[in-house]
């Protein structure tokens, strides 16, 4: 399926429809021992190619979460706000052999692109990355492909405050109440998390986003508090149609 506009493809491409139409895979299960492999392979892979680890990539247990999301929601397209050099890419695509990923990343880390060159050779054809603004591709992504729907969106961009909601808004536009959104950075007790955490909290209060699951440093929390290395949520797109 090509993505209008923007000269990339992705075969075999499925929209959340057409999930019902074809009976859920059986996956093998993902243990936080497989999120560990994969953290070493990038590592190995980056730095023989004059590449260090970024700060801002995905924990261990953020991983295992999000490879577990996939599975239990049968997800065949993700979108991910944030590439980096590609843990959260990698936990995606590992836990379903269906499952393509499309991300937005600005692009500024060296790594990126050597991170993308594994990504590409380990699942080919099932990954996508849209250099840019993510204020200015989501949009232009949402314009090219009008119907397009993700299963599992994560949002793990911008840590300023009006970044983060932009994302959260304008990823709204290409998901469906079915959505599962994933939310990094929750840790307003670090400068990098404030943002993220006004921005998700307000999505809340103003009925953009339901909230339905929160974890601090892979563990279930009732609430966004110290201490913490990790914090993220998942939850859903309110939509005025399938209000309760």
């Amino acid at each position: 399926m090509a993505f209008g506009g923007l000269g990339v493809k992705v075969r075999a491409l499925l929209r959340p429809s057409e999930l019902h139409e074809n009976p859920a895979r059986e996956p093998s299960s993902v243990s936080l021992d497989d999120m560990k492999k994969i953290e070493h392979d990038i590592i190995r892979f980056l730095l023989p190619r004059g590449r260090l680890l970024t700060e801002g990539s995905s924990s261990r247990e953020e991983m295992l979460c999000l490879a577990t999301a996939v599975q239990r929601t049968n997800a065949r397209l993700v979108g991910e706000i944030g590439f980096n050099v590609g843990f959260s890419s990698h936990a995606f695509l590992t836990a379903g052999p269906e499952t393509h990923v499309v991300s937005f990343d600005l692009g500024e880390h060296g790594g990126t692109k050597v991170g993308k060159r594994l990504v590409d050779k380990r699942y080919p054809a099932r990954h996508t990355l849209i250099y840019g603004d993510s204020l200015k591709t989501v949009p232009e992504f949402k314009r090219n492909n009008p119907d397009l729907r993700f299963d599992l969106v994560f949002i793990d961009g911008g840590h300023e405050y009006e970044v983060a909601k932009a994302d959260i808004v304008n990823m709204k536009a290409l998901c469906s109440e079915k959505t599962v959104v994933v939310i990094d950075d929750l840790t307003p007790w670090h400068s990098w998390g404030e943002g993220p955490t006004q921005a998700w909290t307000e999505a809340i209060q103003e009925g953009i986003i339901v909230q339905d699951a929160l974890y601090i440093d892979g563990k279930p929390a009732d609430a966004i508090k110290p201490p913490g290395k990790r914090c993220w949520a998942l939850g859903r797109y309110i939509f005025s149609d399938s209000l309760d």
